[in-house]
Formats: C-alpha cells, sequence, structure tokens
C-alpha cells in the first residue's frame, strides 16, 4: 500500500456529466450512491457545479483494486502553477489556504495540464495572487515573467516555458522533500524536459492523445484561446495560433461524438480504471 497524492486539474478528478447515481461514500444508508443534499434543486439550475463530478476517477480505482491511501487535491480549471501549489500546501510548503492538514505520501501523480492556462494577466497591470494571501501561488507567475513569457514569439515557445516554470516549481519541491512524481501527459506535454529533472518517476505518455487518436492542440480551452488574443494579439494573429483554434474546434467535436467523454468534455469511468491500471506498476 502507497500513499498517493493526486494534483492536478478537472481530468484529475474522474468522470463529469449531470447528477447520476455514482459511489459516493456521503450516505451511511448506501455508501454505493451519490446522495448530494439538495439535488433536485442542483438539477433545475443551469449549471449544476460542483455536482458535474459523477464518478470519481483513476484515483479511487487506485484505492479500490490496489488498497492505495490517496488524497486527491485535483480540482476543475487549475492551471499547472495551481497543481504545483496545492502540492506545496498538502506537503506544508505553503500554508494551508483550501486544505486544513498536511500530508506526507510516497509518491505525487501530477496530470498536466495546458500551460496556457496560466498565462492570464499582463505583467505590471494585474491583480496578483498575493492580494487573496496566495504569496506561494504567486511565486510560480512570478517566475513566469522572469522567463520572459510576455516575450516569447510563438505559442510553442509561450508553452514550452510555462511548463519548463511548472517543472522547476516541482523539482524544488522535490528537492525539499525527496518524493517522486509521476506526470500524465493530459491536456499537456512534457516536451521531452523529463530527462532534465529529478522529480519525475514516471512519464505516462499521451494519455489523452491517445484516447483523442489526434495530437493535442498546445491551447485547449475558449479561456485560454481569449486570454491570448486579448494580451498578445501578435500571437493571435498569426498561422500558428489560428491552426491551434481551429485543431481545438475539432477536438471539441470529437469529444461531443465520443461516447469516451460523457459530458462531451472529459474522459469517462471506464477510461480512468484502465489509467489506474496503467500506472499501479509505478506507484
Amino acid at each position: 500500500m502507497k500513499r498517493i497524492l493526486i494534483v492536478g486539474d478537472s481530468n484529475g478528478l474522474g468522470e463529469w456529466g449531470t447528477i447520476t447515481p455514482g459511489p459516493g461514500c456521503a450516505s451511511l444508508r448506501d455508501n454505493t450512491i451519490f446522495r448530494p443534499f439538495n439535488q433536485d434543486q442542483y438539477l433545475e439550475i443551469k449549471y449544476p457545479k460542483p455536482f458535474q463530478l459523477v464518478w470519481p476517477g483513476f484515483g479511487y480505482s487506485l484505492e479500490k483494486l490496489f488498497g492505495h491511501a490517496v488524497a486527491n487535491y485535483s480540482f476543475g480549471g487549475a492551471g499547472n502553477f495551481e497543481a504545483i501549489f496545492r502540492a506545496e500546501e498538502a506537503l506544508g510548503l505553503a500554508p494551508p489556504f483550501t486544505s486544513p492538514v498536511f500530508y506526507n505520501p510516497d509518491v505525487i501523480i501530477w496530470m498536466l495540464t495546458e500551460p496556457a492556462r496560466n498565462y492570464t494577466r499582463i505583467k505590471d497591470k494585474r491583480e496578483t495572487a498575493v492580494e487573496a494571501g496566495l504569496v506561494d501561488l504567486e511565486k510560480h507567475f512570478q517566475t513566469s515573467y522572469k522567463a520572459g513569457i510576455d516575450y516569447t514569439k510563438t505559442i510553442r515557445e509561450l508553452d514550452r516555458t510555462l511548463m519548463q516554470v511548472a517543472f522547476e516549481g516541482a523539482q524544488r519541491v522535490y528537492d525539499e522533500t525527496n518524493i517522486p512524481w509521476i506526470v500524465i501527459e493530459g491536456w499537456g506535454r512534457t516536451w521531452g524536459m523529463e530527462n532534465d529533472y529529478s522529480f519525475i518517476k514516471h512519464v505516462h505518455k499521451d494519455w489523452l492523445k491517445k484516447i483523442l487518436g489526434r495530437d493535442i492542440p498546445l491551447i485547449t480551452s475558449w479561456e485560454a484561446i481569449n486570454n491570448i488574443s486579448s494580451l498578445r494579439s501578435d500571437l493571435a494573429e498569426t498561422e500558428e495560433f489560428k491552426k491551434i483554434v481551429n485543431d481545438y474546434e475539432e477536438i471539441v467535436n470529437y469529444m461531443k461524438e465520443s461516447d469516451d467523454f460523457p459530458d462531451n468534455a472529459h474522459p469517462g469511468r471506464i477510461l480512468h480504471e484502465q489509467l489506474a491500471k496503467e500506472l499501479e506498476p509505478y506507484v
């Protein structure tokens, strides 16, 4: 049995959809049924979040199938900087702003997401995470500005630089704790940098790419597309950016038609269970 900490975006959590039965454990009467309070009221509104997570993901399978102890600190919409910050919180390397307890895992599993998700602010003209008390989250953004992300010439360079900053953050966590990481290529990729960092125990290559059967665009959310359009008009006018948008639209349309994506955006429970089986030898 290993103690596992999971960090990442919504793909680290499980199957998304509408409120349906699932293996929620909040009910003492029947721990196989998902029973949120006020279920009917959430069904009436247009967006029933956070109850759109209807079935737990690979972390649940690592517990049920293999007997590991799993703490999942992923959350929907998280960028890679937020994932590192959540790990820092859990390990006691940052004040536990969103978590009341420290955790001492044997391994950390990181679901990579699109780096462009963290390109959301204009240098010197922005609200900072410090204003919300998140000093240790802010340091990753500061590092990215020092790395020159406001002056990158291509989306490719922007993507790789942002991922490198996140990797450097994970390396600092490893240097402090000696806890190894397993990295899953979801919406994000390693750019082949895994050989440059000692924190990585294993890279689960091309997880989402294989499910989709096509390459993952460098930008995979409308929010990031809109942010780059407004913040970097020079990049938004390039053929590279236009192709990325077209490729993402094709992926969105594919997910709408595929049974692998129950909510048209996230892999379902079957793929998560298979992911757990693939990760188990490396845990």
